[in-house]
């Protein structure tokens, strides 16, 4: 799995101020063998012609030009127009670890049943100054799964995935409407995703991602359109991701249901599929149990006296389950 062919994956959108920066980055890469597929979304700030000066001349890739689209449409168009089954992500202001691709693809390597592996990762504002501290990223498979159910706890950037079982899951999509123009491309493909495959975190922090107050992510979270995006993401795949009725999964999400451990116990079962981790020993999972404290409704007094209990008992190893 180390010697595989990538294909790196960046959109761009006016990238000219730190486009250069992630290229470099490339260039010094231990894992050589790669292609580097750029798609530019409409950039007049001269990106194009950076770009122009790196690929292909110093890295083997494709400029893709003249059709701007929504950040998950030109993501899926990468997919499609990859040549590799293993396709890494990277943003055009994040700066790449020297050795980040040739780690993640040992830990393919020896995790061969992963459809995706990320990685944790340095923030850095616009200068290049560290900005944040210690992660608090789940890491282990079933911790990955768990987390899921609160919010996207992988790090798009930081990904290598497997391109047959994305497009096997229906690919990047984007469902953003004129009325509500952020969508979660990313929390949306973790939940379709991770209805059939297991996915986890390597702790090694092997990408500088660059806090941009005026990227997409960052304005809609001030404008508090992020949350709005992944509520609609859980109407569009909640039910499959927890295995549970719509309806059910909905007033989960919202924090709705009268007595939520019925459908705690029917998510443990559903998601044994995937790790094989017995229903009951999921019902005391640290992990598992972090996420239904924060899923269950204030009045369901039976269900938080189940989840305190399960606090009190002797914790779970995080090696228990049979997910690698």
């Amino acid at each position: 799995m180390s010697h595989e062919r990538l294909s790196i994956l960046i959109p761009v959108l006016n990238g000219a101020q730190f486009i250069e920066e992630a290229l470099a980055s490339l260039e010094q890469q231990t894992q050589r063998d790669f292609e580097v597929l750029v798609w530019d979304n409409g950039s007049t700030d001269g990106t194009l012609e950076i770009l122009e000066r790196w690929i292909p001349v110093r890295l083997p890739g494709r400029v893709y030009r003249n059709e701007p689209l929504s950040l998950g449409l030109s993501l899926a168009r990468l997919v499609e127009v990859a040549s590799t089954e293993l396709c890494a992500r990277m943003d055009a202001d994040d700066i790449c670890h020297p050795d980040r691709f040739r780690q993640q693809l040992d830990y393919l390597r020896v995790h061969s049943n992963l459809a995706l592996v990320g990685t944790d990762r340095v923030c850095i504002d616009m200068a290049g100054n560290v900005v944040e501290g210690a992660s608090t990223l789940p890491f282990a498979p079933t911790d990955v799964l768990h987390a899921t159910l609160i919010g996207p706890r992988i790090w798009h950037p930081t990904v290598i995935f497997k391109r047959s079982a994305v497009l096997q899951v229906g690919n990047f999509q984007d469902h953003s409407t004129p009325d509500e123009p952020y969508w979660s491309e990313d929390y949306d493909l973790w939940m379709r995703l991770l209805t059939q495959h297991l996915a986890a975190t390597m702790q090694e922090r092997l990408l500088r991602y660059r806090i941009n107050p005026e990227g997409v992510t960052q304005k809609a979270m001030k404008e508090k359109r992020a949350a709005l995006a992944r509520r609609r993401v859980w109407e569009s795949h909640g039910a499959s991701f927890t295995g549970l009725p719509s309806q059910v999964a909905m007033q989960l999400h919202d924090r709705a249901l009268s007595f939520a451990l019925p459908a705690f116990w029917r998510m443990a079962s559903h998601f044994q599929r995937l790790d094989g981790m017995p229903s009951f020993t999921r019902l005391r999972y640290p992990s598992f149990v972090a996420a239904m404290e924060k899923l269950v409704c204030r009045k369901d007094l039976a269900t938080r006296v189940w989840l305190k209990a399960c606090r009190a008992l002797q914790p779970i190893s995080a090696n228990a389950p049979p997910t690698l």
